[in-house]
């Protein structure tokens, strides 16, 4: 196979179709979490028990990107765009330059810790929502009967600080995405809806097979399905 020519801007495959699946079924699910959780004294019990429904979803994606984060394709993995201080203040240094920040294949040194904050946030929100309960919806969450109460409301104040830090990340990110498309005429939605990027000198991203994807959420199902009806 020849080598990719550096001069030519081409598609490149760079997000495989697990990871692109798991962001936008995230998306919807946070939406859908983030409305029914705020508004569950209007909407009524049937839907906080479909919040507990959608949580339990989201939790089955966060285990599948934890796992995805070591077997997709390399731009997928976490050794792929988890970087160090200094490649963070490197990068942040050319992004206040006046050229174009130079384009990376994956998440960029900033964009890659902006997504474990995000991770770290949703494991937060999910983890404290398995530990509610609430009378008023007829609702208790899988390990609500193994705590006690103070743990409960505990679990709520954390539950909720971590809804409003979400919150930020989230607008964080929004405006990062009308930042790069302004300023920086670089389009960061489209790539993760189509998978490729135009890139030069770049070869396609190989591995994430949609069948090892399927297989790992599966699998991620599974053990939220057995969190929740078994123990």
């Amino acid at each position: 196979m020849p080598a990719p020519d550096p001069s030519e801007t081409r598609p490149t495959r760079v997000w495989d179709l697990p990871t692109r699946l798991f962001h936008w079924s995230l998306v919807v699910l946070v939406v859908f979490n983030g409305i029914t959780g705020q508004f569950a004294a209007d909407l009524g019990s049937d839907w906080m028990a479909r919040h507990l429904l959608s949580g339990y979803a989201i939790l089955a994606l966060i285990l599948f990107r934890l796992v995805w984060g070591f077997v997709g394709n390399r731009h997928a993995r976490f050794a792929g765009f988890v970087r160090g201080p200094r490649a963070v203040l490197a990068y942040l240094a050319a992004l206040r330059g006046r050229a174009a920040a130079v384009t990376h294949a994956g998440h960029n040194p900033l964009g890659g810790w902006s997504v474990m904050a995000m991770l770290a946030a949703l494991t937060v929100q999910v983890g404290s929502g398995l530990f509610l309960s609430d009378e008023d919806y007829g609702v208790e969450a899988p390990l609500a009967k193994h705590v006690a109460n103070k743990t409960i409301d505990l679990m709520g104040s954390v539950h909720e600080a971590a809804f409003w830090a979400l919150l930020a990340l989230v607008a964080t990110h929004l405006a990062a995405i009308a930042f790069y498309r302004v300023a920086k005429k670089e389009n960061l939605v489209r790539p993760m809806l189509t998978g490729d990027k135009a890139l030069a000198g770049v070869e396609a991203a190989r591995g994430g097979p949609a069948w090892l994807g399927a297989l790992v959420f599966a699998l991620a199902g599974c053990a939220v399905w057995y969190l929740v009806n078994r123990i």
